[in-house]
């Protein structure tokens, strides 16, 4: 898709990434579920707070994934883990947005280069 999407898209799709991540943090703090199978709910907090700002962003969305997965298959969360699971995954194939950290930390670069000689 690199020729559909840019690399940190703004406008609508940067917003719909900036509710996406919001919505996901919401569910991923909403969810009891979560503290127990972490064993440490700073770790859903870290989580959370990375997918609201937008900080390295695919790497929360797979921890954020890798928690919900093992407590699927540990049979603690209900079926209702699946939906922020499929929008975490989405965040993972799409990206951050412009709006936010990972857009200004890593976003684009204007190169200029100098006057040639002569």
């Amino acid at each position: 898709m690199p020729g559909i999407l840019p690399n940190y898209p703004d406008g609508r799709i940067g917003i719909g990434l900036l509710l996406l991540r919001l919505s996901v943090a919401m569910s991923i703090l909403a969810t009891p579920m979560l503290t127990p199978a972490a064993a440490r709910p700073w770790i859903v907090m870290l989580l959370a707070v990375g997918l609201i700002f937008g900080l390295w962003t695919r790497m929360m969305a797979i921890g954020c994934l890798a928690l919900l997965l093992s407590c699927l298959v540990t049979g603690v969360v209900p079926i209702g883990a699946v939906a922020p699971s499929l929008e975490m995954a989405a965040i993972l194939l799409m990206g951050s947005g412009a709006y936010s950290s990972d857009a200004v930390i890593f976003g684009r670069r204007t190169i200029v280069l100098g006057r040639g000689r002569g």
